[in-house]
């Protein structure tokens, strides 16, 4: 397969290559960013920053051609294990689409070959535990005497 365009140097100009060129909106591309970071560090072999730090954490200096190193996924399954038990499913798999997404993008423009997330599951959401209200509690949520804005609302 001969690459679209020339391979980036650094998986660091990878991201932004692809937040530019995959059409992602700009109101996406602040938390693709950081996704893809995450995913950054542990190419590296290396835990990624946590809470808040995610945020503002700065790439890990890594090949785009490490996405294809034979111990890659072994590695990165291990990182993801547990930076999973730091974040909620709904982060994790957002963080898990998004890695998918560029790494497809990436296999599209020739630049690498394998996909490391291969073999790592969604988390399951936790269940929904909140309750609709009982038809007397909206009756007398109804008849609260309460002020005109709030009666708007």
């Amino acid at each position: 397969m001969v690459p679209l365009s020339a391979p980036p140097s650094s998986y660091t100009a990878a991201v932004e290559r692809y937040l530019t060129g995959a059409g992602i909106a700009k109101s996406s591309a602040r938390i693709y960013r950081i996704s893809l970071t995450t995913w950054g560090w542990m190419l590296a072999g290396e835990p990624a920053p946590t809470g808040p730090a995610r945020r503002g954490a700065k790439p890990a200096a890594v090949p785009i051609a490490a996405i294809d190193h034979p111990a890659l996924p072994e590695l990165r399954a291990e990182l993801a294990a547990a930076q999973a038990d730091e974040m909620d499913a709904d982060t994790v798999n957002r963080e898990l689409s998004i890695a998918r997404k560029a790494i497809g993008w990436w296999q599209r423009q020739g630049w690498i070959k394998s996909d490391p997330t291969i073999g790592i599951e969604r988390r399951p959401a936790p269940p929904d535990r909140t309750k609709a209200l009982a038809e007397n509690q909206v009756a007398a949520l109804w008849r609260l005497h309460v002020g005109l804005s709030d009666d708007a609302l």
